[in-house]
């Protein structure tokens, strides 16, 4: 039954890319949501399952392997020096988007502190979601040994909020946003640079980017980047024994955070093809994982002051964004494409900079959102732990 299981977990999310890339309407839901959905599925039936109880032990370790495997492979192929390089407005910009999702999260774990228990682990996983991106979120919530109900649930409700934000961005908040900024000023910098290829790989987020480790030679050298990856857990999880209990998973996060960013920095790492589409495939591993250990009452009772909560962060740190972008004088599509940088994350860039007629704000959008991903786990695993201390938790 073990066996089986584990089976299942590691192979059904192929089996969702392969139908993704045949079904147009399931490429257009995102292998990503589908596995989560998948996931949730699962648990429902859990009771008609003999022996399905017994296997909570494999799922919470596989969830947590696979997130830390993850990590890794994810940043190898960012190319931190060029993200960096986007400097000027856009990157102003991003600074206040990330300041703004801290200062209304920790805000909100103090106005929620009363109807939100172990709301301090809400607010990181939280600033994790919406500086960098979902497996930033998962990667905080090991970090701090959040509930897996609570994780599920939080991702169940962005899920939703993050789609009206969505909505509302590429349609109604250039108009009304647009009477607070300046308008933007093409200088045509960026409206066709040759280092797009860069960053291109982590904006299609369909199901035919997985394709490419179906080629025998790029999945040999997936493989060594993932042996690598393995290699940068175990240190990490070799220098978290350095530190006291309470503090290790966080430190195992950090370090692999840090570890994989700087193996980034060699040519021979950060070349090796395919690595990103098997980083996102553990991705899906962990959200089919995870989501088959949702309790399947968060789906019949809304949690109302987790909502709102969440949707607080959203609407508030949009608003708090653009009072400070007009301080400093920033552009109404700067500041809708680093809002979108982080709270949407790198695939939704291109989308975003097309609804609002400007491609010139791609590359910098992309930059910034990269930027926000390799930031995001130390952010929201500080205001964690802030939080925490600050409430006396």
């Amino acid at each position: 039954m073990t066996l089986a299981a584990l089976i299942l977990f590691v192979v059904f999310p192929a089996v969702l890319i392969v139908l993704s890339q045949r079904i147009r309407l399931l490429d257009k839901i995102g292998v990503v949501v589908l596995s989560f959905i998948c996931g949730i599925a699962l648990s429902a039936l859990r009771d008609f399952i003999p022996g399905s109880s017994e296997l909570s032990g494999l799922q919470s370790t596989l969830s947590e392997v696979s997130i830390a495997l993850a990590l890794p492979l994810l940043v190898f192929s960012i190319d931190v020096k060029a993200s960096l390089s986007m400097a000027g407005n856009t990157m102003k910009a991003m600074g206040l988007a990330l300041l703004s999702v801290i200062v209304v999260s920790a805000a909100g774990a103090i106005a929620f502190a009363d109807s939100l228990p172990q709301v301090w682990q809400i607010a990181g996983m939280s600033v994790g979601a919406y500086t960098g991106g979902g497996p930033n979120m998962a990667a905080i919530k090991t970090a701090i040994e959040a509930d897996d109900t609570l994780f599920t649930t939080m991702i169940t409700y962005d899920i939703l909020l993050s789609a009206l934000y969505l909505l509302f961005v590429m349609t109604l908040a250039k108009p009304i946003f647009s009477r607070l900024l300046r308008p933007f000023e093409s200088r045509g910098e960026h409206a066709y640079h040759n280092e797009e290829e860069k960053f291109g790989h982590l904006a299609d987020e369909t199901a035919n980017a997985y394709r490419i480790l179906a080629r025998p030679p790029v999945f040999v050298r997936a493989l060594l980047a993932l042996l690598l990856s393995g290699l940068i857990v175990g240190v990490s999880v070799g220098l978290s024994k350095l530190v006291p209990g309470s503090m290790s998973s966080a430190v195992t996060i950090i370090s692999i955070t840090t570890l994989g960013v700087l193996a980034s920095f060699v040519p021979a790492v950060r070349n090796l093809p395919g690595t990103f589409q098997l980083g996102m495939y553990l991705i899906l591993v962990f959200c089919f994982t995870t989501g088959a250990m949702t309790d399947s009452g968060i789906l019949t009772h809304l949690n109302y002051a987790l909502f709102a909560y969440i949707g607080l962060i959203l609407l508030g740190s949009l608003v708090l964004q653009a009072l400070l972008c007009k301080l400093l004088k920033i552009d109404t599509d700067t500041f809708l494409i680093t809002s979108s940088a982080a709270i949407m994350s790198v695939p939704f860039i291109p989308v975003i900079a097309g609804a609002l007629k400007n491609r010139e704000i791609i590359l910098p959008g992309f930059a910034a959102a990269i930027i926000g991903y390799i930031v995001g786990n130390y952010l929201g695993i500080g205001v964690a732990f802030f939080s925490r201390w600050w409430l006396g938790a």
